[in-house]
């Protein structure tokens, strides 16, 4: 029996940052992390209210979610609540975008978190380059505040779903792209063993640096809005 690599006493069955560890000390780096993340934030205050958007192919992570951000910050008095949210898209792209729209029109919470862990993110690098797309490369990070002030959270953007399912087994997420969900599946399957990709990704993410649409902070290659957002902000009575 290999014993875990932190506590020396347990079972190692996990491998998290690294390291074998046992599925106690898995989870608590994952939310040590996590607790990190928060910290470097600076977004969050003592009572606010927290929403963890949950598309329905999500809503295992986003319960999750509410799990781990509650232990990490223990000492803070946050309601989160997980919001369930529901909407049609044609591509990943337009999935992304809804989200953050989504994020932007709960305006009684003071923090929204995406749920992408970092294998929909090493996917999304593969698909962007792949399509010559690469409008929401810059979501690639713990947190990021948009020009009206909403505030997003993605904690999970470097944790892949091997170190989440110290939790418990994770179901198979689906997306409804077909050539992204290839990606994704073969990402989950070919590479699941190779660790330290799922962090190492991250830094190739800086390469792409383009103007910003003023709404959702997407890459555009000119103007001040993207394509999705001009034609919600012409409409006579914008959903968001």
């Amino acid at each position: 029996m290999n014993l875990c690599q932190r506590c020396n006493k347990r079972e190692a069955k996990y491998v998290v940052g690294g390291r074998k560890l046992c599925e106690m000390c898995a989870r608590d780096e994952i939310v040590k992390r996590v607790r990190k993340e928060i910290h470097n934030s600076k977004m969050f205050n003592y009572n606010d209210k927290v929403a963890i958007l949950a598309p329905n192919n999500m809503d295992q992570i986003a319960e999750l979610l509410t799990h781990i951000i509650g232990k990490a910050c223990y000492t803070c008095n946050l309601k989160i609540d997980k919001v369930s949210v529901q909407f049609d898209y044609q591509d990943i792209n337009e999935y992304i975008w809804s989200l953050i729209m989504e994020a932007k029109n709960l305006k009684e919470y003071s923090v929204k978190v995406l749920p992408f862990p970092s294998n929909f993110y090493l996917a999304y690098l593969l698909y962007s380059v792949t399509m010559k797309n690469y409008s929401y490369l810059n979501y690639v990070t713990s947190s990021k505040t948009l020009n009206d002030g909403t505030k997003i959270f993605i904690p999970l953007y470097s944790i892949p779903l091997s170190e989440l399912s110290a939790f418990g087994i994770i179901n198979e997420i689906s997306f409804n792209d077909d050539v992204f969900n290839s990606i994704f599946s073969w990402v989950n399957t070919q590479l699941a063993e190779n660790y330290e990709l799922f962090h190492t990704f991250i830094t190739s993410t800086s390469l792409f640096n383009y103007p910003k649409c003023k709404s959702c902070d997407a890459f555009i290659e000119s103007g001040e809005y993207c394509a999705r957002c001009k034609r919600t902000l012409a409409s006579p009575s914008p959903p968001y």
